[in-house]
């Protein structure tokens, strides 16, 4: 990531309100109906997860080569427990009536970062922006950091203003803090200035008397009035902004999932974000070894429990509600494993397989339910967009990641005719 200038930082506060006023993406006439405007959470286990080790489970001895295991039901959605993966079972006793799992989603490669853009934006254009981004671009502009981006992926698409990257080595720490900035290259002095709370309090003053006075000799109407106002306003957008430092750590560090997880909910929470990309940060790309994706899978969904139990924890923006009831969590890989294992030793992995399953979670979903399925070979069946059910016939078709991120959008409340215009909307588990 870049890095960027005091005035640079101030500034970025306006660049995002203009990004809100530009008339990105195709329209489309009728609109889709839209559920309420929530908070997204995208949890990315990058890599291609083996499903059949935790919420796709298939019999032993059938056509899918599966762990060892049991599969239980919690309501009504099926899973694959052992003593060795508590976190699963627990997840889904705990969390299991808002969680929707959606099964046999269909990606249209098996290269990882075309199905990565696919499953994220709904999209095969590499300038596409992805769910959170059209989520923090429609209701959180107005935000220090509308879409913070704290794992590895995120596509900014138009509305990169709206975006920021905490950056593969934690350069957003180093931006919010002078005294840990990067060397400059080639620069011959470094500065030492520190401003004191004093200095600061000077500054501020100043800074706001000069913006007072453009605003009464250039500012004192229509668009640069505007301006005026962004820029005083991106101010108090700043204060807010470092309230992250304390959490992201020193700079040159990768953060985990347990930090990411943690630095969600307090930009969430305190107003300075709207929608937050984690990674689960696991290794999930089995070739060898598939085995791994029993401990992968355990970190993951121990990883979530904790997450959504802090979000139903927390205070909402209404009185009497949660932060759970402000938000969508979706988790997703960008795609599976084959059925078969590729080797008959035990260091036999499985390779990339164009079906993968998503979680969608939320208060406001109708949860404790599995919709779309997949046959005991591990193809996608066909399934009904309103149901959910699997089935044949005239109202049942592949379920692609442009139709779950048109339901994604829509639970967010956001039209996905506006940004995914071509993609019918897969909302079997709106309520």
């Amino acid at each position: 990531m870049p890095m960027l200038s005091r005035r640079q930082l101030m500034w970025s506060g306006a660049a995002a309100s203009l990004t809100a006023m530009l008339p990105w993406g195709r329209r489309r006439a009728h609109a889709h109906a839209v559920g309420p405007s929530k908070n997204l959470i995208i949890l990315l286990a990058g890599g291609g997860w083996d499903t059949s080790y935790s919420i796709d489970p298939k019999p032993a001895g059938g056509g899918v080569d599966v762990p060892t295991g049991t599969i239980t039901t919690h309501g009504m959605i099926d899973v694959l427990e052992d003593p060795s993966r508590p976190a699963i079972g627990d997840f889904f006793a705990r969390h299991g009536a808002i969680t929707a799992v959606v099964r046999g989603i269909s990606m249209p490669s098996v290269a990882h970062a075309v199905c990565t853009q696919s499953i994220l934006t709904g999209a095969r254009n590499e300038t596409s922006p992805d769910l959170a981004a059209i989520v923090a671009n429609t209701h959180g502009n107005d935000l220090p950091i509308p879409y913070l981006v704290l794992g590895d992926q995120g596509f900014a698409g138009p509305y990169a203003a709206s975006m920021g990257r905490v950056g593969a080595t934690n350069q957003l720490a180093a931006l919010l803090d002078p005294q840990a900035a990067y060397p400059v290259i080639g620069a011959t002095r470094q500065s030492t200035f520190v401003p004191t709370s004093s200095d600061e309090s000077y500054i501020r003053a100043y800074t706001l008397a000069r913006a007072e006075r453009q605003r009464v000799t250039h500012g004192a109407t229509g668009y640069n009035r505007r301006r005026v106002d962004d820029f005083v306003g991106s101010l108090t957008r700043g204060d807010r902004l470092r309230e992250l430092r304390v959490g992201l750590g020193a700079p040159g560090t990768v953060l985990g999932l347990q930090a990411q997880r943690q630095l969600a909910l307090d930009a969430l929470g305190t107003g300075i974000s709207r929608t937050v990309m984690i990674s689960a940060q696991q290794y999930f790309d089995t070739h060898e070894l598939n085995s791994n994706q029993g401990p992968s899978q355990q970190f993951l969904f121990s990883n979530l429990a904790e997450l959504v139990d802090s979000l139903k924890g927390r205070e909402g923006r209404q009185s009497g509600t949660t932060m759970m009831d402000d938000t969508v969590v979706l988790v997703v890989s960008e795609m599976g494993r084959t059925p078969r294992l590729n080797g008959t030793t035990a260091a036999a992995g499985k390779d990339h397989w164009p079906i993968t399953s998503a979680l969608v979670i939320g208060t406001d979903l109708a949860g404790g339910r599995v919709y779309g399925g997949t046959s005991s070979t591990g193809e996608a069946e066909l399934v009904n967009f309103t149901t959910g059910a699997t089935g044949t016939g005239a109202n049942v078709r592949s379920l692609e990641p442009r139709h779950l991120c048109a339901g994604v959008l829509a639970a967010c409340g956001v039209d996905p005719a506006i940004h995914l215009p071509e993609a019918e909307v897969f909302r079997a588990f709106m309520s």
